[in-house]
């Protein structure tokens, strides 16, 4: 990372290739409930890919009620991370609040096909 800038270091096209990000849709938002942070448990639907789980620390901006029906954004090609007992199987995208209250998600603001891959 440049010290200055705070920006990584410039990558090819073939690098950001590698890297599978894909719309999916939230089924449903539980609570993580041997989270040391508090966390939800979401299940989301990936189209052709099937359904993933997640786990997301997102409880300050969300509740799990609201989540159904979301469209976010994801890694799918990362191995699966075990956090407090459970299998997360991808990485949800998220960006820290301006008031650095808590997560915000990231996703479509427009209907997409679960599955659908960012290019």
């Amino acid at each position: 990372m440049d010290q200055e800038s705070g920006v990584e270091p410039q990558i090819e096209w073939d690098d950001f290739r590698r890297v599978d990000i894909r719309a999916g849709r939230i089924l449903s938002a539980e609570p993580l409930a041997k989270a040391r942070k508090p966390a939800y448990v979401l299940t989301i639907d990936f189209g052709p890919l099937g359904q993933k789980r997640s786990s997301a620390q997102i409880t300050t901006l969300y509740n799990a009620d609201e989540l159904p029906g979301k469209l976010v954004l994801a890694v799918v090609n990362f191995p699966p991370k075990r956090i407090a007992g459970f299998v997360s199987e991808v990485l949800v995208l998220g960006l820290d609040s301006e008031s650095g209250e808590g997560v915000s998600l990231i996703g479509p603001d427009h209907d997409v096909q679960p599955g659908s891959r960012l290019y």
